[in-house]
């Protein structure tokens, strides 16, 4: 039973909902969080050496690490005639990080995300190596900030 001053237990009555956002790349994984469920915010990029079991277990460790409730996944949205084989390629990586990680995986469009991210850095200043090292991890927030965004009806 739940008493008012348990600490013990409340984050499960606060309204919290912690999520975690990723930008998944051929090369590198861009991770964003929102410990609140309101404002994403950047967080890594892991490298992607083509093992998908080592990048399953860097964002399991995110994931507990934060709490988080929920995982959105970016998808790319093709036209292109291998389409269904991408998209099942990114319900088969949800369907494993559900099972890893025991949390809701959501598929989100992340049409033009690194597109935007890229425009977002260089308009802030970054070139070069710093636009590279976080691009993947702001595209990852945009994906997450999208989600956030659309599930409280806000606007983007």
């Amino acid at each position: 039973m739940y008493r008012r001053g348990d600490q013990g237990c409340a984050n499960r009555y606060n309204g919290r909902m912690a999520l975690l956002g990723i930008d998944m790349g051929a090369r590198r994984v861009g991770i964003a969080v929102s410990e609140s469920g309101v404002l994403a915010t950047p967080h890594s990029v892991i490298a992607n050496r083509g093992d998908l079991e080592e990048v399953i277990d860097s964002i399991a460790q995110i994931a507990e690490h934060y709490a988080v409730d929920t995982i959105i996944l970016g998808v790319p949205r093709t036209r292109r005639m291998d389409a269904s084989h991408t998209e099942a390629r990114f319900e088969n990586l949800a369907e494993t990080l559900r099972q890893r990680t025991c949390k809701q995986v959501i598929l989100w469009d992340e049409a033009l995300t690194t597109v935007e991210a890229s425009s977002r850095l260089r308009a802030a200043g970054r070139k070069g190596q710093k636009l590279q090292s976080r691009v993947d991890m702001e595209a990852a927030s945009i994906i997450l900030q999208s989600y956030i965004d659309a599930r409280t009806g806000r606007a983007t």
